[in-house]
């Protein structure tokens, strides 16, 4: 079969290749690939800014039918429309160990959770960005209802955010990006911005104007840019005095290199900033499942284009010229399940 693969350590080296399809164990399951979205770190990978492992197959967020089962295997049958969490006994799937942007990968039963029969397997590609949503927002910092919510980044992660932040309740949800995002601030404001901002007019005034002049309860900054990270704490919520904690940002961002920030604020002012990576096992993965079963996100129109494996260079220059949103690769094609 063909499989994208980082072949080498380095910037580049991202080809397609033949390799033969897994052999699984006892207590795994053999998937066959639907999809798999490509992510900001699968470039991060490509330019050689993210940690991995090589030779590896990329793509982790990925949705797929149960081929094959072990003989240890008790909770999936042959038929099931799976997802699965990237953190295995051997390596994070798709970054350390092979993953989705191939037609077969091989995946432990631990990892594995069923969708209802039918379910789309394009919205379940979504799950382990949805998990990753519910870690930053909710497990390692909680979105109140009534909070005044910025976002910075209108990419697929800050857009989750933005319905995240309207699930939870937010007041006012206010999504910052580039002139050249206009698109996708575009649809920021179809699945529930309140305001879209331009970095380039210095948004920290409007949402100071916006909020009263207290700033933002909760910022999530997933914008993987300096800039971002300077809005994100010159917009969060002032305590200049008295109790701290009134101004919380979450960090999701990978910015592969050093960034130069002015932190004055974040002691003058008593901000807390949490990082969010990764996610807190099953519990996530189970409220991601359910959140996606029960349709309360827009996922169709996060997904802008989708693209054959043959077609990955197009598809991750695309993406970085921001012509793509979200951008689903299909190993074995789109008309198979």
């Amino acid at each position: 079969m063909k499989a994208l693969q980082k072949t080498q350590r380095g910037v580049g080296h991202l080809e397609l290749v033949e390799v033969s399809i897994p052999e699984i164990e006892d207590d795994e399951v053999l998937v066959k690939v639907w999809a798999s979205g490509i992510c900001g770190s699968d470039l991060l990978i490509h330019d050689d800014k993210h940690f991995y492992d090589a030779p590896v197959t990329l793509g982790h967020e990925y949705a797929g039918i149960a081929e094959k089962v072990g003989p240890k295997v008790t909770k999936v049958k042959p038929g099931d429309r799976v997802v699965a969490d990237i953190e295995t006994r051997t390596g994070w799937l798709g970054v350390t160990r092979n993953g989705g942007f191939a037609s077969y990968m091989s995946i432990p039963q631990d990892q594995i959770y069923v969708y209802p029969d039918g379910f789309s397997l394009d919205h379940m590609c979504w799950t382990e960005p949805v998990v990753a949503t519910i870690h930053s927002m909710q497990e390692r910092n909680n979105v109140r209802a009534g909070d005044f919510v910025v976002v910075v980044g209108p990419g697929p992660m800050g857009l989750l955010g933005v319905q995240f932040a309207r699930l939870r309740g937010a007041s006012t949800v206010v999504l910052i990006g580039l002139r050249a995002d206009e698109e996708r601030l575009k649809i920021g404001k179809k699945v529930g911005a309140d305001y879209t901002l331009y970095s380039e007019d210095a948004p920290e005034k409007t949402v100071m104007e916006l909020s009263n002049g207290r700033g933002a309860d909760f910022v999530l900054e997933c914008s993987a840019s300096a800039k971002g990270v300077q809005h994100a704490i010159d917009c969060a919520r002032r305590a200049p005095e008295g109790p701290g904690g009134k101004g919380v940002i979450a960090f999701i961002s990978l910015w592969g290199e050093p960034v130069t920030l002015n932190l004055d604020p974040v002691s003058l002012y008593q901000l807390s900033i949490n990082g969010a990576w990764s996610w807190n096992g099953t519990e996530s993965w189970e409220r991601a499942v359910n959140l996606i079963s029960r349709g309360v996100f827009d996922l169709d129109s996060l997904v802008t284009n989708r693209y054959d494996l043959d077609d990955w260079e197009s598809a991750f220059d695309n993406l970085r010229a921001k012509k793509d949103v979200k951008a689903l690769i299909y190993p074995n094609g789109r008309d198979w399940a």
